[in-house]
């Protein structure tokens, strides 16, 4: 019983975060989004569906911490926030999974943080 009403908690759209997001159509090729006074390169390694495990991969040479959190506009999926660890050259890599949203929503918003600056980049999963 208690874990039903976790469950009820995680997938009840608690949290909202208003942050403008820039449109990455296709993560698994890659979107370039402005952080600071530079840019940063986001990639996956496949075309990102639930519960599907994929690598994320931040190019950002000059970042000292790189996060990454996914929600849908307006709806908290629970906790699923990815600290990516660094690599050389400056690349940082992750690897994900996104949550299942109940409603059958694809729309979804990846919350990237760069050293403390936060951007949104929106995307969608492939349907069945």
């Amino acid at each position: 019983m208690r874990w039903l009403a976790l469950m009820a908690i995680l997938l009840a759209g608690c949290g909202k975060e208003n942050i403008a997001a820039v449109p990455c159509a296709a993560l698994a090729q890659g979107c370039t989004v402005v952080v600071g006074a530079g840019q940063i390169r986001v990639q996956t390694d496949t075309v990102p569906l639930p519960l599907k495990p994929f690598t994320l991969t931040v190019s950002a040479p000059d970042a000292h911490a790189v996060s990454a959190a996914f929600q849908m506009q307006g709806m908290e999926m629970g906790f699923n926030r990815y600290r990516l660890l660094r690599k050389s050259n400056g690349v940082w890599r992750a690897s994900i999974t996104l949550p299942v949203c109940v409603s059958g929503r694809r729309d979804w918003l990846m919350i990237l943080e760069v050293d403390g600056v936060r951007r949104a980049l929106s995307f969608q999963t492939p349907g069945s």
